[in-house]
């Protein structure tokens, strides 16, 4: 632990931050990731499908100049402080007696009119906010406030719609098929609205749209994405979920 910390991780800014945690080191049910951040310029590592979702919001707003995932809350010996005063026992490493050290899952920068302002943010699902698991944020939330600094809590049940709608599209930006198409996004998603009406499914209109193009639909996927990430695209992501066979709508 020691070693982690004298080597730097969990510290540092932009893409010279290391994490404390990578998906290597922490057992996976499937729900881990890795991803590229057009943000940041280096890979991020995320322990939860969860985790991953805020880090989209994040990518996807205007105003977020850096992405931090397992920021480790240092000095170690402060949050054991903190611990001792709320009378809560701090984490250990398992099997030892050893003060683990604590980490949020995200510390975003944010650019304002007056400066950068940061923002801890850590994600649980509801049902995992067991007694103890809220004394640990409990932990999280007092150093943040020490510094000043707002942290919130994100569920499951409050993640936005928009999390799930870019997460439809994440992997389409990438497709490169697409990318060598050498079709504008913009223009693309222009003909998708134009083949849009309220009672056809997401996936006949990409498919007419598509054909537009003599590309497939695949294609056609990834171009509408480049578009959406690109904020070149009507479609709107904010009202409900988009599925292949999903009703979509515009927004005006």
């Amino acid at each position: 632990m020691l070693r982690w910390i004298q080597a730097g991780y969990g510290q540092g800014e932009g893409e010279a931050f290391k994490p404390f945690m990578y998906v290597r080191d922490v057992p996976s049910e499937g729900t881990s990731s890795m991803v590229s951040s057009r943000v940041t310029g280096r890979t991020h590592h995320y322990l939860s499908s969860g985790e991953f979702s805020v880090h989209l919001l994040a990518e996807y707003s205007r105003s977020i100049v850096d992405i931090r995932e397992q920021y480790a809350l240092l000095p170690w010996e402060e949050t054991q402080e903190i611990a001792a005063k709320l009378g809560i026992r701090h984490p250990v490493i398992p099997g030892t007696k050893t003060p683990s050290v604590l980490t949020t899952d995200l510390l975003l920068s944010l650019k304002e009119p007056d400066g950068v302002r940061l923002v801890a943010v850590s994600f649980k699902p509801e049902q995992q906010l067991t007694a103890r698991t809220l004394e640990k944020l409990l932990l999280e939330r007092a150093y943040w406030n020490r510094r000043g600094i707002t942290w919130l809590l994100v569920t499951d049940k409050n993640l936005p719609i928009r999390a799930g709608n870019l997460r439809f599209f994440e992997n389409a930006i990438r497709n490169q098929d697409a990318l060598r198409s050498g079709i504008d996004p913009e223009a693309f998603s222009r003909r998708f609205e134009q083949e849009w009406k309220p009672d056809r499914p997401y996936i006949d209109i990409l498919r007419q749209a598509s054909n537009a193009f003599s590309v497939d639909s695949n294609v056609g996927h990834g171009l509408l994405g480049a578009a959406v990430w690109q904020r070149k695209s009507l479609l709107n992501i904010d009202h409900r979920l988009i599925t292949h066979q999903s009703y979509i709508t515009l927004t005006k």
